[in-house]
């Protein structure tokens, strides 16, 4: 069409740039199209739940959520490797840590310790608990790698704190959580839960003073089913579990002022049968950083389902326990598998002694150690795996 004449009336000539300007907007639309431009990229929001978080959490965080987002855009997978550490069993703090640069030269990326489960006295209070706070902050002092802590927590009022008194027990009655949480009336239920989460804050106030942030893995495995040994916190009611949750995140943040918190939300395999469906024990997202799972059956080949599911709540997603290895490139003795390519969680983290034993006994656990420890040198060769200590490929020391 030929541009009309300077004498055109104006009315006409507007109206003719209106449809000119549409047609000129759907050409770019379709020429973008036909070029092949890109669909706006997924995006993990980098909003911690805690308010004015401490720049090192920030750091530490925006990791996590650039992982996820580089894995779901296509990007890279990458995943750092973890490892838990049973401060009380080992023969000192970090030692399954150390195992793997034993048998790799390479040591794990994430280190978590627990501020349970006691030592059979009647406070938490052991000299592991300090070795272990001391061994977290030095990973992430001397820039070897990122921490966390769990706290299996025995059940408040519990004159013992040990293992045993962290599952339920047979004399809590129906209305025993509800006891708990319980803050109105300020039970004596309530008045030991927040004398055992002073413990875990007395620690995580310490690390904060040295700048060390925390992923903190509270009340894990809520979900287990009455059948599986559940933990006190585990089985009870969605809306009290919630509740026991919201008070630990207020009572840390709020009343104790901890800013170097990264909260793990984090349930166990809901496969139906050992786990149910978590979904209505989420506190929100707004009380939540990180989602996880713990998977101890179904292993080497683990279903996909898990990772799936948690896609949907738009977090960093991290494989919090379980006892296998996720690479291992096949042998006479098993496939190949590869949960690195896969599906790259941010974090992926072994279980303390799991990994060279079977879970709960001495006998080797043959996935990880048969053939000269194959599975474990397989996952730490592997490129896209971000590794820790004197000689990590990850700059973790720009995190502090």
């Amino acid at each position: 069409m030929p541009f009309p004449s300077t004498s055109s009336a104006p009315a006409p000539r507007t109206a003719w740039s209106r449809r000119s300007l549409l047609r000129i907007a759907t050409l770019t639309t379709a020429m973008a199209f036909s070029l092949g431009a890109s669909p706006a990229l997924a995006q993990v929001s980098k909003t911690l739940s805690t308010a004015a978080p401490t720049a090192q959490s920030q750091k530490v965080y925006n990791l996590l959520a650039d992982l996820e987002n580089n894995s779901r855009n296509g990007i890279k997978k990458q995943t750092i490797m973890g490892q838990h550490c049973e401060a009380q069993k080992e023969s000192y703090a970090g030692e399954y840590w150390v195992k793997v640069g034993d048998i790799t030269g390479k040591r794990p990326g994430f280190v978590e310790l627990d501020f349970g489960p006691g030592n059979y006295g009647s406070t938490y209070s052991a000299p592991y608990v300090d070795y272990a706070v001391g061994f977290a902050r030095d990973r992430f002092i001397y820039g070897e790698g990122i921490v966390g802590f769990s706290f299996h927590q025995s059940y408040p009022g519990a004159g013992t704190k040990s293992w045993e008194n962290t599952f339920r027990q047979g004399w809590m009655d129906y209305n025993w959580m509800g006891r708990v949480i319980n803050w109105q009336a300020n039970t004596s239920e309530y008045q030991a839960l927040l004398r055992d989460l002073s413990f875990a804050a007395d620690k995580l106030a310490y690390l904060q003073q040295q700048g060390v942030p925390v992923l903190f893995r509270p009340f894990h495995e809520m979900n287990k089913k009455g059948s599986a040994s559940p933990f006190w916190w585990a089985n009870q009611d969605p809306a009290q579990y919630k509740q026991l949750w919201n008070i630990a995140h207020d009572y840390l943040v709020k009343t104790r002022g901890l800013k170097n918190l990264i909260f793990v939300w984090c349930p166990y395999e809901w496969d139906g049968t050992y786990g149910g469906d978590p979904w209505n024990y989420y506190p929100g997202n707004d009380r939540v950083d990180v989602v996880a799972v713990d998977i101890y059956h179904g292993n080497p080949y683990f279903p996909a389902k898990f990772y799936d599911d948690l896609k949907g709540y738009n977090k960093p997603r991290m494989l919090g326990e379980n006892d296998k290895l996720p690479v291992r490139w096949g042998d006479s003795r098993y496939g190949t598998v590869s949960e690195i390519d896969a599906r790259p969680w941010v974090i992926w983290s072994v279980w303390g002694d799991s990994l060279l034993y079977n879970l709960g006994n001495t006998n080797p656990n043959d996935w990880n150690v048969s053939s000269n420890y194959k599975a474990i040198k397989d996952t730490y060769s592997h490129g896209n795996v971000l590794t820790g200590g004197g000689n990590a490929n990850y700059n973790w020391g720009g995190l502090r």
